[in-house]
């Protein structure tokens, strides 16, 4: 529990400085795209933990702490996307489509919905069913992270 703890603060850490990078203009956007590229990923790889659960070869325990981290880390997700950061920056490859920051208030939404399945979703895990569990990361599959990627992420190649 203590280093769940610790990677929560120092997740809400990070945002809060990137937030503060962003607020004063000071930010390498090549830095915070490989940052956020790395915290999708990593959401990928929970959702294999959290599906292995569910499809009765995972364990109860790892899919939980995916489903927390998941949970903690998706209200954060707009701080991952500062202005400044998407397709026109040269060098690197970044999928984020401008409606991030054309439709701002949709793609906040799109991440507190993520955020508000997240946390159905660690209920059904800590309940221990399985079925509610698979139920529940197919809803945050299809409210978070499938209705943000069909509006605000472009196609990969």
């Amino acid at each position: 529990m203590g280093m769940r703890r610790f990677r929560s603060k120092r997740l809400l850490l990070a945002a809060a400085a990137l937030g503060l990078i962003a607020a004063t203009g000071d930010l390498d956007p090549k830095t915070v795209i490989a940052d956020r590229q790395a915290t999708m990923k990593g959401f990928a790889a929970k959702v294999k933990l959290i599906k292995a659960y569910a499809d009765g070869e995972g364990d109860q325990a790892a899919a939980l702490d995916a489903a927390r981290s998941i949970a903690e880390t998706a209200p954060h997700i707009p701080s991952f996307f500062p202005p400044g950061t998407g397709t026109e920056v040269p060098g690197i490859l970044t999928h984020a489509k401008p409606e991030i920051w054309s439709d701002r208030d949709r793609f906040e939404g799109t991440a507190a919905r993520l955020a508000g399945e997240a946390h159905s979703l660690v209920a059904a895990i800590e309940s221990g069913d399985r079925n509610a569990s698979r139920d529940g990361l197919a809803a945050t599959g299809r409210v978070g992270c499938g209705a943000c990627h069909e509006i605000f992420r472009a196609p990969l190649e």
